[in-house]
């Protein structure tokens, strides 16, 4: 038996005028709902909870599925237009992020890591970052090269042959006293915490602020120059010009078992403690 089509203009015309309506209404809220929006409605929120964005995007957008807002939220993060300061809390801050000048004997001892140990998970840093956000100027400065516990021997050791002078591996009190603080500057090797936040700059992983900012409260004994009135001057001149993530700060604290610690100090000394609560 033959199959018969019949035109039928009206169900045509009723599609497309469905198909229009399905369009007008996708292309009525852009995928990032226009970044000054957001801005002028928080424009007196320095921070801005999930919950009160979710909210915001569903008063134009009743039906937004989480995932969609989930994929939003990552787009603005990609774009840097909204940064994130701990866990489900954001700021519309336009600080920008940390970029160290990474110095030519730093630069030269990370790219000689690189060749000869690929796959250990490592970092370099010099405490002379610490300078600008200083009350007093150290005259001594240490190169901090750390890397994956099992790795540190070999480390410090590839760095002697190399010819490196004042190179020492995970010195304690005494010998820093004795030896270190002695020269102006000095190698440190030690081990790299696990899961530490790290950052790549031209082939070069270096500290985040947030893990520079923990291990000069941590190690108070290796970056004794930064402790007291400066401890709390770098960690208020930081958060004043840099974009810092609290959240990142305190896991990582946790991995050193600080974490409480850090969050007192923050709280009752320092301008963080408006990172911490909302």
């Amino acid at each position: 038996m033959p199959v018969i089509f019949v035109y039928c203009p009206i169900f045509v015309i009723y599609r497309v005028h469905l198909i229009a309506i399905l369009c007008n209404k996708i292309a009525a809220v852009p995928k990032d709902f226009s970044i000054e929006q957001l801005k002028k409605r928080f424009a007196h929120h320095p921070h801005i909870t999930r919950e009160e964005l979710l909210g915001f995007y569903r008063s134009v957008e009743p039906d937004l599925r989480e995932s969609t807002f989930a994929g939003r939220i990552h787009s603005l993060k990609e774009k840097s237009q909204l940064k994130p300061i701990r866990r489900g809390v954001y700021t519309f801050s336009t600080k920008p992020q940390f970029r160290p000048q990474i110095e030519p004997k730093l630069r030269e001892i990370a790219l000689k890591l690189n060749k000869a140990f690929p796959v250990a998970r490592r970092c370099v840093w010099s405490t002379q970052w610490l300078n600008e956000w200083m009350i007093h100027q150290p005259g001594r400065f240490l190169l901090l090269v750390e890397v994956e516990a099992a790795a540190t021997e070999s480390v410090f050791y590839f760095l002697k042959d190399e010819k490196y002078k004042n190179v020492y591996l995970n010195p304690d009190e005494n010998l820093l006293e004795r030896y270190v603080y002695e020269e102006s500057e000095s190698i440190i090797v030690k081990p790299l915490v696990t899961k530490a936040p790290l950052e790549k700059e031209q082939r070069i992983a270096t500290p985040t602020l947030e893990k520079i900012l923990v291990d000069i409260f941590v190690d108070r004994t290796l970056f004794s120059a930064f402790q007291g009135s400066e401890l709390v001057h770098i960690f208020n001149t930081l958060y004043s010009t840099y974009a810092l993530n609290s959240t990142k700060m305190t896991a990582y604290a946790k991995r050193r078992a600080k974490d409480q610690e850090l969050i007192d100090f923050m709280t009752k000394n320092t301008l963080l403690s408006g990172l911490l609560s909302k």
